[in-house]
């Protein structure tokens, strides 16, 4: 009888291991392929997901970047925006390093309803300039493209998420550009 029990309990051990080799999840690789969100954060710049050192590093290497970011205008209304980012720059301030990017200008648009459905609609001659940090400050210019004259300008706070396209078997091999 308690060679009987000693033989049930090896078998289940062994079960268990058995179930653990086949279920257990394959090492992450520390280097995504593909769009990937690296590093998302509030308003005042504060983490909430990923690594600001992954958006360094991407700029550092010449990676492509996307920056997205959102508006809650009031409870029913909110507005989503994602651009690739079109000129990068890596701020060092003592102790703080900061990505800022600027988006392409766009031209200016603004929600309309319909009975039915909603949509966008341009204003043309207007173009809208944006460059956001990772430390959440915003900065926005307006441009009359016709009048060759800026129309307003805000900096602000945003929140915001920055997403990396990784080559396959993605290295880094640039820590720092300045010489």
């Amino acid at each position: 009888m308690m060679q009987t029990i000693r033989m049930l309990r090896l078998l289940v051990h062994l079960g268990v291991l058995v179930l653990f080799a086949c279920h257990s999840e394959k090492p992450i690789s520390s280097t995504n392929y593909g769009w990937t969100l690296v590093y998302k954060h509030n308003e005042q710049g504060e983490l909430i997901f990923g690594q600001k050192e992954k958006v360094i590093e991407a700029v550092r290497n010449g990676l492509s970047v996307k920056v997205g970011y959102g508006v809650q205008v009031n409870e029913d209304r909110s507005i989503e925006h994602i651009a690739d980012a079109q000129f990068l720059t890596v701020l060092s301030v003592q102790d703080t390093i900061e990505v800022f990017a600027q988006i392409s200008p766009i031209m200016r648009q603004g929600p309309f309803r319909l009975k039915d459905t909603v949509g966008i609609k341009l204003a043309p001659g207007y173009k809208w300039l944006t460059a956001i940090g990772t430390n959440g400050m915003c900065s926005n210019v307006m441009v009359n493209t016709f009048a060759d004259t800026i129309q307003g300008s805000n900096e602000k706070r945003r929140a915001a998420m920055w997403f990396v396209d990784y080559p396959p078997q993605f290295e880094s091999v640039v820590k720092k550009l300045t010489l």
